[in-house]
């Protein structure tokens, strides 16, 4: 699997037209809500990243992603839970997470530790929905908490129009040190500083766009100068396993 960082124009555009389209068929499906604007913003100003079956495949081929960005950026999405006793840089909100094939979205979870264990942060911040259905076992199976009751959060709703309701989680101390070392032992690599990571699939089954579970309709492509092709020369490579986490 290869998680990349994503940043021409093309690539987050293709980003944003994948995650409304997931949004939109997953379930009874859900959109940004009519006033909202914080899609917008996290695409504009977040880390994208969109997962890859192989290594170095083309945008055309991204199977999943997610956004994140620290709460030294900007502010966390949802005024709950209170994560003011650690520094703000420490602490990283994930969210905008889709998935075209069955398995992609927990194999991008999985990188999205892999980045919390390299930079060292002390807690991730989650908003799992949790009504009209329920989101948060996955989350709560690896170690998320629970720090505050169910919110219903402004900037979503169903593709009905309904209410969204969302379960702030988050993963810190001991739990997401467990979780951190348990990824790091199955193994990674990076890439330009840490902006290209793969890492094997411990799963029984194996994503991919060939079987989706979501229609994928080819992405209209720009012609751009390639950004993120990793290094031909293995002296260039970043690190294997990237720094062990303290």
């Amino acid at each position: 699997m290869e998680l990349r960082l994503l940043k021409t124009e093309t690539e987050r555009r293709i980003f944003s037209e994948r995650m409304d389209l997931a949004r939109a068929k997953r379930g009874v499906g859900f959109q940004e809500a009519p006033r909202s604007a914080l899609a917008r913003v996290h695409l504009a100003f977040a880390e994208l990243y969109g997962l890859f079956e192989e290594n170095g495949d083309p945008i055309e081929r991204m199977m999943s992603g997610f956004v994140m960005h620290d709460l030294g950026s900007y502010p966390q999405s949802y005024p709950r839970p209170d994560l003011t006793h650690y520094p703000a840089r420490s602490v990283i909100e994930c969210g905008e997470l889709w998935s075209f094939s069955k398995g992609a979205g927990l194999l991008a979870r999985r990188g999205s530790t892999i980045i919390a264990g390299l930079r060292q942060v002390q807690a991730i911040l989650v908003y799992a929905i949790a009504q009209p259905w329920d989101n948060t076992a996955s989350y709560t199976e690896t170690g998320f908490a629970k720090p505050c009751a169910a919110v219903e959060f402004p900037y979503a709703q169903t593709m009905a129009g309904d209410s969204i309701w969302v379960q702030p989680m988050v993963l810190d101390g001991e739990p997401l040190q467990r979780l951190v070392r348990k990824v790091f032992e199955l193994g990674f690599e990076t890439w330009n500083r840490h902006t290209i990571i793969r890492f094997p699939n411990p799963l029984s089954i194996q994503p991919s766009l060939d079987r989706p579970a979501i229609p994928v309709e080819p992405a209209a492509i720009e012609v751009e100068p390639p950004s993120l092709a990793a290094p031909r020369d293995p002296a260039s490579r970043g690190e294997i396993n990237g720094a062990p986490p303290v």
